[in-house]
């Protein structure tokens, strides 16, 4: 043995008795604890928990060899640091150890690995070995748990977002398209941040509320500017010690525009694509009202085609049918912002022409019958197909919608009675 003077990092003699290394506290303790020559390998003392792990007595460990207590893989582990051309510092090294103990049990420890000199020659390591076997399952279990989630994000075709105080931490595959960024683009980023500016404060609102499991409608914006009509529903989830908020994102474009056709067909008149009788007049009064909110004018229209009988008798009703939606595709040309048309039935048609002023009125009235005339000599029917047009002004006629249609369609039949294919103005009677 060399008599050199002990160093720093050796700061425990080694000609101290065993005893007073370990003591009766250490022989005792819960925490395996052994120590080996260097030089040999082999035990030099080991106390009950460490010989337990092995299923036997401290005094049967005496005298084995590493090599001959630890599997190949955990004593590949520890050779390292019985090197006796260690460097400085070895002492007091911490290693991750998975041993498999007498009874077939794999269980991981942290091993301290605390070398001891005498005088400067190093001599023995001692294993101070903490278990970590239940905090590592319970690691294993929330790695599992993640990447089980994670299978069912990546799997998932709805969007899924993980936030932390608002911030993205998490994305999966689904979202990322949805919005058309990359996950690298999206996760540290503020989430408020791909709403639609117009509902934000809804977002906000939600979650200071602390609504929880109930879906409500936004806008994402896309990353080429757009918006994407989404249904989204949050709840606060606890994972891996700490509060996160999940988000499910659901794209609805296919819904709403199926909700739009539903709506179409509700509204629509299905020949001539014009709003139907009951959509019109629902609209009327919202109309006259907005329009008196802003101080404009408006023109009431009600056409009806004259003759249009004798063209169902004599061509059948395809023809009829014909003649319906060149006037249809006529009226609807003819509206600019703001104006509606729509089929009151059978061969009557009713448009509202919104800021028309009232001495423009039978000018625009007369523009619209002549359109609709060309399109009826394009049937050739020409010769029985004309049309009758009523005109009644707001707010010069009248104030309130229900009015406005009671007099268009009084100026409509007195037109036809004048022999048709012309325009009257609404004129009060007195």
């Amino acid at each position: 043995m060399s008599e050199a003077t002990t160093t720093q990092d050796d700061a425990v003699p080694a000609d101290q008795a065993g005893g007073e290394r370990m003591g009766a506290v250490a022989r005792q303790s819960s925490t395996p604890m052994a120590c080996f020559n260097i030089a040999t390998q082999r035990c030099t003392e080991a106390n009950t928990a460490f010989a337990a792990l092995f299923g036997t007595s401290p005094g049967a460990m005496i005298g084995l060899a590493l090599p001959h207590i630890f599997e190949p893989a955990t004593f590949a582990q520890i050779e390292p640091h019985l090197q006796r051309d260690a460097p400085d510092g070895a002492g007091g090294r911490i290693v991750d150890l998975g041993l498999r103990t007498w009874d077939g049990q794999m269980r991981d420890f942290d091993v301290n690995l605390v070398r001891y000199a005498n005088r400067g020659a190093a001599r023995e390591l001692c294993l101070l070995m903490h278990e970590i076997t239940r905090f590592r399952a319970t690691a294993r279990m929330a790695h599992e748990a993640m990447a089980r989630l994670h299978r069912f994000m990546d799997a998932s075709t709805e969007g899924i977002v993980f936030q932390r105080a608002g911030i993205i931490v998490d994305i999966n595959p689904a979202l990322t398209r949805l919005l058309g960024h990359a996950a690298e683009d999206v996760i540290g980023r503020p989430s408020i941040g791909f709403v639609s500016p117009d509902d934000r404060d809804i977002v906000i609102g939600h979650i200071s509320k602390g609504v929880e499991g109930r879906p409500y409608e936004i806008a994402l914006r896309h990353s080429e500017g757009y918006d994407i009509p989404v249904e989204v529903l949050g709840r606060n989830v606890q994972f891996d010690g700490e509060t996160l908020r999940m988000t499910l994102v659901r794209d609805i474009r296919a819904r709403r525009a199926a909700e739009q056709r539903m709506r179409e067909l509700a509204e629509r008149d299905g020949l001539t694509g014009l709003y139907n009788r009951r959509a019109f007049l629902d609209q009327l009064p919202t109309r006259i009202a907005g329009l008196a909110e802003r101080r404009q004018t408006a023109a009431l229209l009600f056409i009806d085609l004259d003759r249009f009988k004798q063209v169902n008798d004599r061509h059948g009703h395809a023809q009829g049918d014909r003649l319906l939606q060149a006037a249809g595709q006529e009226l609807l040309a003819f509206l600019t912002p703001g104006d509606i048309a729509g089929r009151m039935g059978g061969d009557e048609f009713a448009v509202l022409l919104t800021g028309i002023q009232p001495e423009a009125a039978g000018q625009r009235a007369q523009a619209l019958l002549e359109r609709v005339q060309t399109a009826f000599d394009a049937t050739g029917l020409s010769d029985l197909a004309y049309a009758s047009v009523g005109v009644a002004l707001f707010p010069g006629h009248a104030q309130d919608a229900n009015t406005l249609r009671r007099q268009a369609d009084e100026a409509m039949y007195l037109a036809k009675a004048g022999g048709g294919s012309g325009i009257r103005l609404y004129a009060p009677v007195g």
